[in-house]
């Protein structure tokens, strides 16, 4: 089911809600039907609960606009709400020791506890309908909210143990507007690029307002494992930059790349950043024209962290270089012995 119609479907539920309320004042005439009833109105809470949560995963890229996150966390303080009445409610009708208790009580609503919390569910159940102003179609509404809010794209840390003043040291650079568009992470098989990279990509400048994406490459990707078959190698690049096109939602899915050439997805790749302002993480590079193809595209603010274990790419003349040593190995090995040792940096051997 689409987020939207999980999201719309709710006004369903709070409806059915109503109507069941109606049901559990005739049903609490008879306490034997009582608690099925109540237990009904316990399964439209777990439903809303669930709702809520799949919107939440669908939209997770968008949660940064309060407008989106007001509706969503209208529907919580529903269910916030809904939760100790039924809770009480339950309570009265398994605590009625009289079979014919619910329906003395019903004849005489005034200081009636089960009808006082029946009232208030209606209440907040109409209230809830009432705020949310979809009567009409709700679908309709957050379909408008959710399609006009840019998507926000996030790159997680690892957890490792990033060399923190070479985190440092490439953060200040992207905050640089006369910097170079590539930034080239450069050191052995292993040695923390990755790493270092993800660090840094999770923890964006904010001028990257569309957020950060990472795309990886591999040994697969380049002309070495192909055997030299240029066809075969433009062949997983074009499905590696499709991939890429599909991520950034500018292709809704992955195409049969034999229909299209490189130099389409050239084409499509400067129409996707056009006006954009991403971190781009081309991670495990093994081809200088792969970095070639994206530091080429203009009319855009993206910046593009690169990972490569080749100097051939390294050579790359339009590019800041940050390289990892053997001194970084060390920085690594101490953050690694501080963590698991629970030494202090004077307990340290030297």
């Amino acid at each position: 089911m689409d987020a939207l119609q999980v999201v719309s479907s709710a006004m369903q539920i709070v409806s059915s809600m109503v109507a069941a309320i109606g049901s559990l004042e005739q049903a609490s005439r008879n306490l034997d039907d009582a608690p099925k009833r109540i237990r009904i109105l316990e399964e439209f809470v777990s439903e809303l609960e669930n709702l809520v949560l799949k919107t939440r995963q669908k939209h997770v890229y968008k949660l940064h606009d309060s407008r989106l996150e007001r509706q969503i966390q209208s529907l919580n303080n529903l269910i916030d709400r809904l939760h100790p009445n039924i809770t009480k409610a339950k309570r009265i009708v398994s605590k009625s020791k009289f079979k014919n208790f619910a329906k003395v009580v019903w004849n005489s609503m005034a200081g009636d506890p089960l009808a006082k919390i029946l009232l208030s569910i209606q209440y907040d159940l109409k209230w809830w309908l009432e705020s949310q102003n979809l009567s009409r179609d709700v679908e309709n509404v957050i379909e408008r909210t959710a399609r006009n809010i840019p998507s926000r794209l996030k790159v997680n840390s690892d957890q490792g143990y990033p060399i923190l003043g070479k985190c440092s040291f490439v953060q200040n650079m992207l905050e640089k507007d006369d910097s170079h568009h590539v930034i080239l992470i450069v050191g052995l098989s292993g040695i923390g690029k990755t790493c270092l990279a993800r660090q840094v990509a999770s923890d964006l400048p904010s001028k990257f307002v569309d957020g950060a994406i990472e795309l990886r490459f591999g040994q697969w990707c380049s002309r070495a494992a192909c055997n030299g078959n240029k066809a075969e190698y433009q062949r997983r690049l074009t499905r590696k930059l499709t991939k890429f096109l599909v991520q950034i939602g500018s292709q809704k899915k992955m195409q049969d790349e034999h229909y299209r050439d490189l130099e389409d997805i050239g084409y499509l790749l400067q129409e996707a950043l056009y006006g954009k302002s991403i971190l781009v993480l081309l991670d495990d590079v093994w081809e200088q024209d792969i970095v070639e193809r994206f530091a080429k595209l203009y009319d855009n603010n993206c910046k593009y962290l690169v990972t490569t274990r080749n100097e051939s790419i390294y050579e790359i003349t339009e590019a800041e270089k940050v390289e990892l040593s053997k001194d970084d190995i060390m920085e690594i090995s101490k953050a690694v012995l501080l963590h698991h040792t629970l030494l202090t940096e004077d307990q340290l051997p030297v």
